[in-house]
């Protein structure tokens, strides 16, 4: 009977033990700055993602063509990526493929998708 008790706590021990975590009071996760780079460059957020068309146009019309086409989604309904509120996305976001690994830029998905969208705010892309 003793070897029984024995064999069932080293059991729990090591069923248990895996799921253990020490806590540190530190952040999970890498805290470096590339890892802030990844997260933008994933999910398309970031600022410094110019598409082929906007590379010879500065920040500014940069940041008014996100917020004018941030707008008209809204007015419409939409996300943040041209879909109906609520859409759920594999991973996180439809801007980055699992599969193949390639990155598509947010406003380039969403004109892609809803070339109204470029028309409502083309005045903001040509003004600077």
């Amino acid at each position: 009977m003793k070897n029984l008790t024995g064999v069932l706590v080293f059991s729990a021990v090591l069923f248990l033990a895996p799921g253990c975590t020490r806590k540190t009071g530190e952040a999970p996760g890498p805290t470096d700055a590339s890892a802030a780079t990844d997260e933008a460059a994933r999910t398309g957020a970031s600022k410094g993602a110019l598409s082929a068309e906007d590379a010879g146009s500065g920040s500014t019309t940069r940041a008014a063509q996100e917020a004018c086409v941030d707008t008209w989604l809204q007015k419409q309904g939409l996300d943040a990526y041209g879909n109906p509120e609520g859409s759920m996305y594999a991973g996180g976001t439809p801007l980055f493929n699992e599969r193949t690994g390639e990155q598509i830029d947010r406003l380039d998905f969403i004109f892609k998708n809803k070339p109204e969208a470029r028309q409502a705010c083309s005045g903001d892309a040509s003004t600077e």
